[in-house]
């Protein structure tokens, strides 16, 4: 009768034990998506500062060439083209930029705390 219990005793023990590694493992992928989340939040709210840093500077450089230039309409057309210059250089280089990005996602992802 005592081995019976040992057994018994040592198969709850196991079962409390996959229970606490189940626990582990849900607060441990609960705290990687937060922090996903906030990185990704905070790389949002950054790129959006940046993108109306870049816009107001735009006008102003455009607004600027076209005094230069005598026509604010080519300063516009000289300012808009640098964007789209980086598009075209973006798509030459897809698959490098992919991997860059993949690479930087992955290494967010599987960082050990």
């Amino acid at each position: 009768m005592r081995e019976n219990n040992t057994t018994k005793e040592g198969l709850e023990e196991v079962k409390r034990l996959a229970k606490s590694y189940i626990k582990l493992i849900r607060v441990r992928g609960v705290k990687k998506t937060a922090e996903v989340s906030t990185r990704a939040t905070y790389s949002l709210m950054t790129l959006l500062l940046i993108k109306m840093s870049l816009s107001f500077f735009g006008f102003a450089l455009a607004i600027y060439l076209g005094s230069l230039l005598e026509s604010y309409p080519l300063g516009f057309v000289i300012v808009a083209a640098i964007p789209l210059l980086f598009a075209l250089f973006m798509q030459i280089f897809n698959k490098q930029t992919f991997r860059f990005l993949l690479d930087f996602f992955t290494r967010i992802m599987t960082k050990d705390q």
